[in-house]
């Protein structure tokens, strides 16, 4: 099964970036916005761990036959829909995709506060992403 190979590294990376990501909620928000390093890593990993995400829905998708999605959002939904991650859950956790989409696009002017506000909650839900992934994963042998 080397797809199971895809989605392990792409969980490795998502570990890896996830570490990356949490001395970030030891800033203040001062010391976030005031550095412009430090707000744009964080930025970039956001984007990284976001990005990994969906490349593993992809993964599992495409393995499971079914059509690609639409986009980042409808992956999640997806994956909640064939019961690789709860639903509401699925539903929790696709609209980061919208952050990274407004990271890398810069649609709309950034909300700093929004971001650095959600660094927390985004590493909190990538490790419930990865164990749900991993149990996916072992159920297949």
């Amino acid at each position: 099964m080397e797809y199971t190979n895809v989605i392990r590294r792409k969980l490795i990376s998502l570990v890896e970036y996830s570490k990356e990501l949490s001395p970030f909620k030891d800033y203040s928000f001062d010391q976030y916005v005031g550095n412009y390093f430090i707000k744009r890593t964080g930025e970039r990993l956001i984007q990284l761990i976001v990005e990994n995400m969906v490349d593993i829905n992809s993964v599992v998708i495409s393995q499971k036959n079914l059509p690609p999605p639409k986009d980042y959002y409808s992956s999640f939904e997806i994956l909640g829909t064939i019961d690789v991650i709860p639903t509401d859950f699925a539903l929790a956790l696709a609209p980061c995709t919208g952050m990274r989409n407004r990271l890398v696009h810069e649609y709309d002017r950034i909300d700093d506060l929004l971001v650095f506000n959600g660094i927390s909650k985004l590493i909190e839900m990538v490790n419930v992403y990865i164990k749900h992934i991993n149990h996916f994963i072992n159920r297949l042998g």
